[in-house]
C-alpha cells in the first residue's frame, strides 16, 4: 500500500540522504548485519501472548459511523485526528480494525508496547487517555479483550495516529525554527492499514524515517544508560597551549583513555597513563568525531568535548531525532548533494551511497545560510559576481567617495544601474558557481579565500555556501555529460566571459542543520550549535503534548 498521499517535493525524499549510513539498503527487506546490531540496541519487545487475533480487512464486526462524533466529543485530544478516523474506517466500510471474533489481535499489543516505551524515541511520554485505555485492555477477563469494545476501539486508532504524527512526522513545527525544507506529510490512516497487515512496526519505521534516526536513537540509549552508571570523570584543564602527544605520559591521559573506553572509542580500557599507538587511533576517531582534524593529540578543545555533561548529549541527540523526523523516509534522486552547516562539509550521493565531500565555508551568525532545498540547474563558468545592494551601499559607494578609481581597483564596472565584478580568480565568487534557483538567492560557489577553508570552524559567509573544491564539484556533476571533461572545464573556468551550462538532470540540492549524526563509519558525531537553534527545538519538543 503506498503510504505517502503527498510530498510537498518528491526530491525532499532523498534529503537526508545525510542519513550517511546505508540508505542504499534502504529498499531491502533484510537488513545488513550493522542495521541489526543497531535495531537490536533499541528494539522494543511486544507483549503479544494474551492477544490471540489477527487483522482481516473485513472483520465482519461493524459499528455506527455516528460513533465517532460522539467518541471524539469525550476525547477531545483527538480531535485533530477527526477526519483521519472518518477517512480510515470509511475505507474499512466501519468495521472493527483491532478486533476479529477471537478478540484484539496482536498489533494491538504492538502499538501498547509501542506508547508504552515511547520515551526510547527521544520525546516526553504523553500519551492521550493512557490510563483509560490500559485499563480497558488491561482489565483481566474483561469482556473488552474478548469482545469488540467501541471505546477500546477507538482510543487504540486514536493513539496510533497520535504516535505516528509524534514519531513519523514529529510534533515540533520546523517553520517556527526556520527550517524551509517542507515537512513530510503522512496519510495515518494509510499507515495504519499496513501496520494492521504488518504488525512489526520497524517495517513502517524503514519506510517513513531515514536510517540515521534508528542510527541516533541506538546512541541515545547508550548514553542514557552510560549516565545512568554515574556518567563521566570530568577531566582536569590542560595548562594553556599545552597538548599531549604520542608516548607523553600524564594522569590526564589515563582519564582521557577511560573517558573514550567508556564512549566505545577504545575496545579495551589498560588504564595506562602513556599516550600509545592504541590511544592515538581513539583519540583521532574522536577528534573527527567533533569535527577537528584528526592530528593524534589532545588538546584543551579534546578535552572541553569530553567535559560536556552527558544529559546536555542526550538532549543533543533528541534535538536531531525530531529533525529527522522532518524528513521524509524515501530515495528517488541518483544524485544528491547535502550540505549540513554545523559540519561545514557537503556530502556528495550516487544511487543513496556518499562518493564525496568536501569543506564548505557558511554564513556567519549575523548572515546565516538558510535552511532549505532546490534543485541545482545550471553551472556558471567565469561568473560575473553581480554586487548585492548593501555592499553597493555599505562598501562600493563610500569606497567610490573616497577613491574615484575604486571600481577599476577591484575590477568592477556598472552594469544597468547595478555593479558587477569581472570574471577572474580575484572575483568573489572566483571561478566557478553552481545555481538552485531560490527565493534566499544561496548557492554554492568558489572562493578566492580559499586559506578559510583550512580552519575548523568555517562559518565566515555573507550566507552563501563557498565550496573547497569546486572544479571537482563540476567535474561530478557534469561525468554523464561527454561535452565537459575535467579539461573543457578547465578552460571554461578561467575565460574572460560567463559560460552557461544548463544541467541535462537536475540536482537536488538541501541545506541542512545537524548537530548530532552518525557517520558512514557508524560513529556518532556532535558540532557546535553555530546559529544556537538546538535550544528553541529542544523547548518545543518538551512542551509538545
Amino acid at each position: 500500500m503506498k503510504i505517502f498521499l503527498r510530498l510537498v517535493y518528491c526530491a525532499v525524499a532523498v534529503f537526508l540522504i545525510f542519513t550517511m549510513v546505508n540508505c542504499s539498503n534502504r529498499q531491502k527487506k533484510q537488513s545488513t548485519e550493522a542495521d541489526t546490531k543497531t535495531r537490536d540496541a533499541v528494539v522494543v519487545q511486544q507483549d503479544t501472548s494474551v492477544i490471540p487475533g489477527s487483522f482481516k480487512e473485513n472483520s465482519g464486526l461493524k459499528f455506527d459511523s455516528s460513533a465517532i462524533g460522539a467518541f471524539l466529543k469525550t476525547h477531545p485530544q483527538f480531535n485533530e485526528f477527526g477526519n483521519d478516523y472518518l477517512v480510515f474506517y470509511r475505507q474499512n466500510k466501519f468495521n472493527y480494525v483491532w478486533y476479529d471474533h477471537k478478540g484484539l489481535i496482536e498489533s494491538s499489543g504492538a502499538l501498547l508496547s509501542r506508547l508504552d516505551n515511547e520515551n526510547q524515541e527521544g520525546v516526553q511520554k504523553e500519551v492521550p487517555y493512557e490510563k483509560e485505555l490500559m485499563e480497558l485492555v488491561h482489565n483481566g477477563d474483561s469482556i473488552n479483550r474478548k469482545s469488540a469494545d467501541l471505546n477500546t476501539e477507538l482510543l487504540l486508532t486514536g493513539s496510533y495516529f497520535y504516535y505516528a504524527k509524534k514519531i513519523y512526522t514529529g510534533d515540533v513545527s520546523a517553520l517556527k525554527v526556520n527550517w524551509f525544507i517542507p515537512k513530510k506529510k503522512l496519510s495515518y490512516g494509510e499507515l495504519l492499514a499496513e501496520n494492521l497487515t504488518d504488525v512489526n512496526f520497524d517495517s513502517i519505521e524503514n519506510q517513513v524515517l531515514l536510517p540515521q534516526y534508528a542510527n541516533l536513537r541506538s546512541f541515545l540509549k547508550k548514553y542514557r544508560d552510560l549516565e545512568a552508571e554515574g556518567g563521566l570523570k570530568e577531566i582536569p584543564s590542560l595548562p594553556s597551549r599545552t597538548v599531549l602527544k604520542l608516548k607523553d605520559s600524564s594522569g590526564t591521559i589515563g582519564d582521557v583513555r577511560n573517558a573514550l573506553f567508556k564512549l566505545g572509542y577504545l575496545k579495551t580500557n589498560n588504564n595506562s597513563a602513556v599516550f600509545d599507538a592504541e590511544m592515538t587511533d581513539a583519540v583521532n576517531f574522536f577528534r573527527q568525531s567533533i569535527g577537528l582534524k584528526a592530528d593524534s593529540t589532545i588538546s584543551s578543545s579534546v578535552i572541553s568535548a569530553l567535559n560536556v555533561p552527558l544529559q546536555n548529549r542526550i538532549r543533543q541527540i533528541m534535538v536531531n531525532m525530531e529533525r529527522f523526523r522532518w524528513l521524509p523516509g524515501q530515495i528517488t534522486s541518483p544524485d544528491v548533494i547535502v550540505v549540513n552547516i554545523p559540519e561545514f562539509v557537503l556530502h556528495y550521493y550516487e544511487s543513496g551511497k556518499e562518493v564525496w565531500q568536501c569543506d564548505v565555508v557558511v554564513g556567519t551568525p549575523m548572515t546565516k545560510t538558510v535552511i532549505f532545498t532546490g534543485d541545482m540547474q545550471y553551472i556558471i563558468f567565469s561568473p560575473y559576481w553581480y554586487v548585492p545592494q548593501s555592499i553597493i551601499n555599505k562598501e562600493v559607494k563610500p569606497g567610490m567617495a573616497r577613491n574615484p578609481n575604486y571600481l577599476a581597483s577591484h575590477r568592477m564596472e556598472w552594469n544597468g544601474g547595478n555593479v558587477r565584478q569581472l570574471p577572474g580568480s580575484s572575483n568573489s565568487l572566483c571561478l566557478v558557481k553552481f545555481i538552485c534557483p531560490n527565493s534566499n538567492d544561496i548557492y554554492l560557489h568558489d572562493t578566492p579565500a580559499k586559506s578559510l577553508s583550512g580552519e575548523d570552524k568555517r562559518a565566515f559567509s555573507h550566507g552563501c555556501a563557498r565550496v573547497s573544491k569546486p572544479k571537482d564539484l563540476a567535474v561530478r556533476i557534469l561525468r554523464n555529460d561527454p561535452a565537459w571533461t575535467p579539461e573543457t572545464i578547465e578552460v571554461a573556468m578561467h575565460k574572460s566571459t560567463e559560460t552557461r551550462v544548463t544541467l541535462k538532470q537536475r540536482v537536488p540540492v538541501y541545506i541542512g542543520y545537524w548537530t548530532a549524526f552518525v557517520d558512514k563509519n557508524g560513529h556518532l558525531n556532535f558540532r557546535d550549535d553555530v546559529y544556537d537553534r538546538d535550544n528553541n527545538v529542544l523547548e518545543m519538543l518538551m512542551a509538545a503534548k
